[in-house]
């Protein structure tokens, strides 16, 4: 998603016309709002279990993942999405398997985190505050600023593939509120969009996921949609704040 960094999203274009693109650019103020909103929270990306462990006062498994934001230290409460269950954090590990102990794991840290109960977790799943702020949306409907990649033009019922942290849902296009003109921000009705251009998207998924603006946290609010035939990138999206 680095070809989008500094272009404002079309809810900020919609909230000021004619604003340059690089006075949107994003500022280390809204990092710092993500980390105190929603909290730590981790896509899970490997789950091993650790069966020859003979304590019973947490879980027998390590969830491994890349902490997308905030900080994270033993004892915080976490929420697992898409289920909805609660637990823990009994022990944390870094990528060479040392106990951090006290440490607290920092925003784009690989870390491993113990539980201190079992539940079903699995690849894809995200680990997030069960007491932020402001809580991340289970949905399975979106509304997105999508920029076109593929050669094959997004057209308004095709389906592709998405990719949200470690999570692969099925994404239905349901319709396609506008397009941008990027010299101007002008926006124009749209049937489709092709390469290289830049629209306000619907997408109808095929489970919920857990989704935020992308400028509340790169982490949930931010996907990539792959075409199911050719296996091409198609294109990148970013959340918006939904209506």
């Amino acid at each position: 998603l680095s070809l989008l960094e500094g272009l404002p999203t079309l809810a900020d274009q919609d909230k000021a016309a004619g604003a340059s693109i690089t006075s949107a650019a994003p500022t280390t103020a809204t990092t710092s709002t993500t980390a105190t909103t929603f909290g730590p929270h981790l896509a899970v990306q490997w789950v091993e279990a650790n069966a020859s462990a003979s304590h019973t006062h947490q879980g027998r498994r390590i969830y491994w993942g890349r902490l997308a934001a905030g900080t994270l230290t033993v004892g915080a409460r976490l929420r697992l999405s898409p289920s909805g269950q609660q637990a823990n954090v009994a022990q944390l590990l870094s990528t060479t398997r040392q106990d951090l102990g006290a440490q607290a794991a920092q925003t784009g840290s690989s870390v491993g985190v113990v539980l201190d109960t079992e539940i079903d977790v699995s690849r894809g799943d995200w680990l997030v505050d069960a007491n932020a702020q402001a809580a991340a949306a289970d949905t399975q409907h979106l509304v997105a600023t999508v920029a076109w990649l593929d050669d094959q033009p997004l057209n308004v019922g095709r389906s592709y593939w998405a990719l949200h942290g470690h999570r692969w849902v099925k994404a239905k296009v349901s319709a396609i509120d506008y397009q941008v003109d990027i010299a101007t921000l002008a926006t124009a009705a749209a049937t489709e969009l092709v390469a290289n251009s830049i629209g306000r998207v619907q997408l109808l998924l095929q489970s919920k996921l857990p989704l935020a603006p992308y400028a509340a946290s790169r982490g949930l609010g931010s996907l990539i949609l792959v075409d199911t035939a050719s296996h091409a990138t198609a294109g990148a999206v970013l959340v918006e704040p939904q209506e």
